[in-house]
């Protein structure tokens, strides 16, 4: 360094190359003593005394005392140097200089905080304070991320030259002696710059290592510097070249400075040219003494000279002492003058740091003078800069300076620049002050701006903060600004928000308001977003609030639409979460309004699943709803024929929801008049399946009344079926006192101990010689039902009977309502094991295959005979021969249970199979005797009667061959009956 021979300058030089558990670092062991050579260099006149080195240092305080005690000793020139890894404390963001035993995962306590050589370096006497980093990360010491550290680089006498960027690894590169910086920075301070200065000051230096480094493609240095601390020299220049005899000597400096304030404008850019190269900190200030005291007449032409000389970096970094010495006048004038020129973009530039830098009173007043010279645009721009970038209280004051004057027009478009571009924060406190305050119109355009433009959380929050605070009627207008100009979606995340910060009612608010002021295709998809982003209950109140908000057709509409918009199947969803979630009285609007516009297929969905899926006191309300507003689904006649067309499980649900809600009409639907025997016995047994005794009482005692004595004795017989005995002892009774009563009873039950045997004793096997029936070794079949396909023709009674069940049964498995009607295709379950049904079939044989002589072979056929699957002519036989297997191929055929691949005939009887044949045969067996009891009569609903020959016939199985078997079966055909055929 210059003259630092002397004891008032100090320098402490800090190498950390080898770690614990860091990356090692072996050039900087040779940084430390290279360096340390140049500082004791003649040529740079600094005493060893005067240097402090640490390699490696055992420690955090070692480096801090070390730094500590030169700052307090010097009182010229401070010199601190460090190399190693630079650490970036994850907790606050601040750099430290690593030691060897640092920890990557725990800085804060094993490596040197910046922030400790910052208040040593601050506290210095010394007059140059000079800090060079060569590490990673070291650009953090500028204060990127960091207030603490960014104060040490605004102290007056400081250079801080960092080796690398914020996010760039300081590179070391292999095999070479030193780090890459601090290889080129002694080697520069060695070789010198060739140039006739005699000294290197600190930005020459900065500059020369930029592009030294830049050229070698290695991380770029940085710098920064206060007071001109760049300008002064810190070296002898080795390269120094005095200038040839009779050329110009270099231009004397002081001379220049002095100058630059009278010096046309073309010879200080000529000045400045020279000097751009080699004295970069003597130009800036050139031109900042320039911009400063120079008329305004001459500030246009310099500074449009300046720019097409390419030294707008320098023009750039004046701008602010410039702004800040110029009046408003002044700075008016100049804009002006710039517009149109080709220094036009200083115009931008000057508005920008006058925004930034003026009171909010002489930016008022700049902005009135350029809006008075007809300058709105930049007049907008300079405001809108003041309103994003100064604070609250700035804003307030100037926007009180701008009101009510020629500033009015430019505020709104202010308004909306912070509403899009300040925390959302601000916005909401900006807004309180500018309501309070004689600006409510502001205000308003404030909010009403941000709700067009802000995120649907910023816009709950607005909303959140203008209701704690009494605001409803403006958060009201923020949901209709949403409304209108966001579209449904953002409406549908707006009301997600809200409902996650647990504001329901205004969530319920935002979305009774889409719903009363959108378009039916805007309710719809609302109702769609609302489910996409798992708002599925307020996209069913969105629902029902369109059905009371919205005429029946537009409710219809919105329906349908949702089929379109909708991946959850659109209102058929809706109409579910209705039914499990809403209130009563919603529920019972939504079916009128349905049933009202025709959906009455709807509506009656939605009335059932409500009696059936909810508790009986919701169902009771419901239907109370539903019989003030005169809805037919209470109706009297309705009720009384209502067991006409639904299943008695569903009476019962219905007269347990009508006690609780409309007494008076459980009798309605509880009414035994015109009711067989098997419709009351099927609604006893529904009432006590839903525990509702009393109801079941009630019925009894209509029918003890009511009913004649045979119809009891009936009865009574059709509750012991179904296994209510507690049911049919009380209706016993009750009727007990007519001797009528007790004849019919005692003969309905003689009459049915002698079928139930019949039906045991015919197929029950004997045990041995004895003839006795083995009851005991039989056990139940695994079957317990069949299904079937029905076919043209066919009625729940001729099926029932062709398997040997209960048409009731059949109708409870499959919940068919009346009139039973049945479709061709339609797949039928028929349960076995059912109340009442008595019938076990014969235990499965083994070893019963076709070709093979087997014992149970004549029941096979005897069976296949009965169900019309074999001629009745051919003779019985041990024999599973050709006619036997051709029959069971056409009996698994039909009834789907070949297991042969490809669907191919399969001769073969299954146990399912077996069973299923059985069941057949005894059904048609049974019909053929007249076995059949009075609980099996055909329903009256469609057929009355006993089936004739013609309707006989149709039960018949059509007889299918398979081909295979098509030349033995013609050839059977035209046997006489008398001629044996072998089975």
């Amino acid at each position: 360094m210059h003259d630092l021979t002397y004891s008032a300058s100090r320098a402490v030089l800090v190498g950390a190359g080898t770690f614990t558990t860091l990356d090692d670092l072996p050039a900087v062991r040779a940084n430390i003593p290279g360096l340390k050579a140049l500082l004791g260099d003649p040529v740079l006149h600094l005493s060893a005394e005067s240097c402090t080195t640490l390699m490696d240092p055992a420690s955090t305080r070692e480096v801090s005392a070390a730094v500590r005690t030169a700052a307090q000793e010097a009182t010229h020139t401070l010199l601190v140097y460090y190399a190693g890894h630079g650490l970036i404390d994850p907790g606050t963001g601040l750099l430290h200089l690593a030691v060897p035993d640092s920890d990557r995962d725990s800085v804060f306590d094993t490596a040197v905080p910046y922030e400790w050589i910052k208040r040593s370096i601050e506290t210095s006497p010394a007059a140059r304070r000079i800090v060079i980093l060569d590490c990673c990360y070291s650009a953090r010491a500028f204060g990127v991320q960091s207030e603490s550290v960014a104060a040490l680089a605004e102290i007056d006498g400081t250079y801080l030259i960092a080796a690398a960027a914020e996010t760039a690894v300081a590179l070391s590169p292999p095999g070479e002696p030193y780090t890459a910086f601090t290889a080129e920075f002694l080697d520069l301070l060695r070789s010198g710059v060739s140039s006739p200065a005699e000294f290197l000051d600190l930005d020459t230096v900065f500059d020369q290592l930029t592009r030294r480094l830049q050229a070698k493609d290695r991380p770029r240095p940085q710098s920064l510097c206060r007071n001109s601390l760049g300008s002064w020299p810190f070296a002898r220049n080795n390269a120094y070249q005095p200038a040839p005899d009779g050329e110009t000597a270099v231009l004397d400096v002081a001379r220049a400075l002095d100058a630059t304030r009278t010096v046309s404008a073309a010879v200080l850019v000529a000045q400045i040219g020279e000097l751009s190269e080699h004295r970069p900190a003597t130009v800036a200030e050139m031109v900042q003494t320039a911009l400063q005291h120079r008329a305004v007449s001459d500030l246009v032409p310099l500074l449009v000279a300046l720019y097409r000389s390419g030294h707008q970096r320098h023009v750039e970094a004046a701008l602010p002492a410039l702004v800040a010495a110029r009046t408003i006048e002044e700075n008016t004038d100049l804009l002006e003058g710039l517009l149109g020129t080709s220094a036009e973009d200083g115009v931008v530039e000057l508005l920008r740091l006058s925004a930034e830098l003026k009171s909010a009173a002489d930016t008022a007043r700049l902005a009135t003078a350029l809006i008075r010279a007809g300058l709105r645009e930049h007049t907008t721009v300079l405001l809108s800069v003041f309103a994003v970038t100064r604070g609250i209280d700035d804003v307030l004051a100037m926007t009180g300076l701008a009101c009510g004057d020629e500033l009015d027009g430019p505020l709104d478009d202010v308004m909306r620049t912070i509403a899009e571009h300040r925390p959302i924060a601000d916005v909401i406190t900006l807004f309180q002050d500018l309501y309070r305050a004689p600006h409510p119109l502001h205000a308003l355009d404030l909010i009403t701006s941000a709700a067009r433009c802000r995120t649907a959380t910023d816009t709950a929050e607005m909303i959140t903060s203008l209701y704690r605070d009494g605001y409803e009627r403006i958060a009201e207008d923020i949901f209709h600004t949403g409304i209108g100009d966001r579209g449904p979606e953002h409406t549908a995340e707006l009301i997600a928000v809200l409902q996650v910060l647990r504001l329901t009612e205004a969530a319920a608010l935002g979305r009774r308001l889409a719903v009363r002021a959108g378009t039916v295709a805007d309710i719809s998809q609302l109702i769609t977003h609302l489910q996409a982003v798992g708002q599925h209950q307020h996209a069913l109140a969105a629902a029902l609030e369109a059905a009371r908000l919205r005429s029946g057709a537009e409710f219809v509409e919105i329906s349908r639409a949702l089929e379109v918009f909708s991946n959850r199947q659109g209102l058929p969803a809706l109409l579910d979460e209705a039914v499990r979630i809403s209130s009563p009285d919603d529920v019972a609007h939504l079916i009128r309004v349905l049933d009202e516009e025709g959906l009455s297929d709807d509506a009656a969905q939605v009335f059932w699943d409500t009696v059936r899926d909810r508790p009986p006191g919701h169902a009771g309300r419901m239907l109370n709803h539903l019989h003030r507003e005169g809805s037919r689904f209470t109706d009297e006649q309705t009720l009384r024929t209502l067991w006409r067309a639904r299943t008695p499980i569903d009476i019962a649900f219905l007269a347990r929801a009508l006690d609780t809600g409309l007494p008076g009409k459980v009798g309605l639907v509880c009414d035994i008049d015109d009711r067989s025997v098997t419709d009351v016995a099927a609604l006893i047994a529904a009432l006590e399946t839903l525990s509702v005794g009393i109801l079941a009482n009630r019925v009894l005692d209509a029918v003890v009344h009511d009913w004649d004595h045979h119809r009891q004795a009936h009865l009574v017989i059709a509750l012991e079926e179904r296994s209510l005995t507690g049911c049919a002892q009380r209706l016993e009774q009750g009727a007990r006192g007519s001797r009528t009563f007790t004849e019919a009873l005692a003969g309905l039950r003689s009459a049915q101990k002698e079928t139930v045997w019949q039906a045991l004793t015919f197929w029950w096997p004997r045990d041995g010689w004895h003839g006795r029936t083995g009851r005991t070794h039989r056990t139940p079949s695994p079957h317990d039902h069949a299904l079937y396909i029905v076919k043209d023709d066919d009625t729940v009674y001729s099926i029932a009977v062709r398997y040997g069940v209960r048409w009731a049964a059949i109708v409870e498995a499959n919940d068919l309502p009346i009139p039973f009607t049945l479709r061709p295709g339609q797949q039928l379950r028929i349960p076995f094991q059912n109340d009442g049904n008595r019938f076990v079939p014969p235990e499965f044989p083994r070893r019963l295959v076709p070709g093979r002589t087997h014992p149970s072979a004549r029941e096979l056929q005897a069976a296949l005979k009965q169900a019309g699957y074999m001629p009745t002519w051919v003779v019985d036989s041990d024999h599973y021969g050709v006619a036997t297997s051709q029959a069971v191929a056409r009996f698994n055929s039909e009834h789907r249970l070949s297991q042969n691949p490809h669907g191919r005939s399969d001769p073969v009887i299954s146990h399912r199979g077996w069973d299923l044949l059985h069941r057949i045969a005894h059904g048609k067996r049974s019909h053929a005797y007249g076995i059949t009891d009075d609980l099996d009569v055909p329903p009256r609903q469609i057929w009355s009667g006993t089936p004739g020959d013609d309707d006989q016939d149709q039960l018949e199985v059509e007889l299918e061959v398979g081909p295979e078997f098509e030349e033995s079966s013609a050839d059977a055909d035209q046997l006489p009956e008398t001629m044996w055929y072998p089975p």
